[in-house]
């Protein structure tokens, strides 16, 4: 049978494979993984691996490995569609009847996510472009960089980017054959007065948002001039992203976890917090894109440490996220200061 790609992605989300495999058997956390006898062989010596942050585990001696899925199913000695239950069941989920799955709404929902993502992607390139380009109006997104003493190479590593105006995007991507729909679609045009597709953040200097699999899912904004609205701007949740379900910088931390032990992990509120604590030599840090901290970014932070320190804004609204942020991270049963 398969499944809603939503339902599958929720099920999945709902049920850390590291809780789940802890529950059957005692799990050691070591050099950034967790590790323990494997239960599918006899061994004295650990050799069965759990990757949190992917989701999956392997054993370098029996060479089994699989999702969370494939291990309750293993596990319990069960069928696909049993395993899927008790994971439902212990996440306090409906699992849809076979009749509630449809094949064409499916491949459509993929169709525009690949769509989506390229198109994000192309925007990216776009706006790293412009920043570097020779364009004068890129001028004043260049010395407010400079301004903040954010070094080339790190600009260049968070990927930051330019918008010079609100025509240019839509008909860049336009000339790559994308639709206004699409475009729409994926987040980084709106229309304007004429029903025309303009960019979403024209103007301003860029930050692509990337997800823990590499993907850029989304893009910030910040204005180069005084205004009298918020000086920051996110592109709209689309079909790829959520901002509760997203941190700013998760991808660059999961590179650091594979290289060393991700001992705590400090948690900051908008881009420029990160990169410059970044620069500064703390790789360890991530942003929640605002003050609300949620449920699912302090799960998604469990994955790689189980250490938090908060660090927003001395402000009134930073130090109320503070204390919120507290309770939240502390119901995920993570350490936090």
């Amino acid at each position: 049978m398969r499944f809603d790609p939503k339902f599958w992605e929720e099920l999945k989300a709902k049920n850390n494979i590291v809780e789940v495999i802890g529950s059957y058997i005692p799990l050691t956390k070591r050099a950034g993984q967790y590790w323990a006898c494997c239960p599918f062989h006899h061994e004295k010596t650990p050799s069965f691996a759990v990757k949190e942050e992917d989701g999956f585990y392997h054993c370098f001696g029996c060479g089994v490995s699989g999702d969370v899925v494939k291990f309750v199913q293993n596990i319990e000695s069960t069928d696909f569609m049993t395993a899927v239950r008790i994971l439902a069941d212990r996440a306090k989920m409906e699992v849809p009847a076979s009749s509630d799955f449809d094949e064409k709404k499916a491949q459509e929902f993929k169709r525009k996510k690949d769509v989506a993502l390229k198109i994000l992607l192309e925007t990216a390139r776009f706006y790293l472009s412009n920043l570097y380009g020779g364009d004068s109006r890129a001028d004043k997104h260049l010395e407010y960089i400079q301004r903040r003493k954010i070094s080339p190479s790190v600009a260049k590593k968070f990927g930051l980017g330019a918008s010079l105006g609100y025509r240019e995007l839509p008909e860049y991507l336009s000339s790559l054959g994308f639709s206004a729909e699409d475009m729409l679609e994926s987040g980084v045009a709106s229309l304007d007065k004429r029903g025309r597709p303009v960019d979403s953040l024209a103007g301003r200097l860029i930050f692509p948002i990337i997800n823990s699999l590499d993907e850029v899912v989304a893009f910030g904004g910040r204005v180069m001039e005084k205004t009298d609205f918020a000086k920051y701007k996110n592109t709209r949740e689309t079909i790829v992203f959520n901002k509760r379900k997203n941190l700013y910088n998760i991808n660059l931390l999961k590179k650091l976890k594979r290289e060393q032990a991700v001992n705590e992990v400090i948690m900051v509120e908008g881009y420029m917090d990160t990169i410059s604590l970044y620069q500064a030599g703390f790789k360890n840090v991530v942003a929640s894109m605002g003050t609300s901290l949620t449920t699912e970014q302090a799960r998604l932070i469990r994955r790689y440490t189980d250490k938090v320190y908060i660090s927003y804004d001395g402000d009134f609204a930073g130090q109320s996220a503070d204390l919120r942020g507290l309770e939240i991270l502390k119901a995920e049963n993570l350490t936090v200061r």
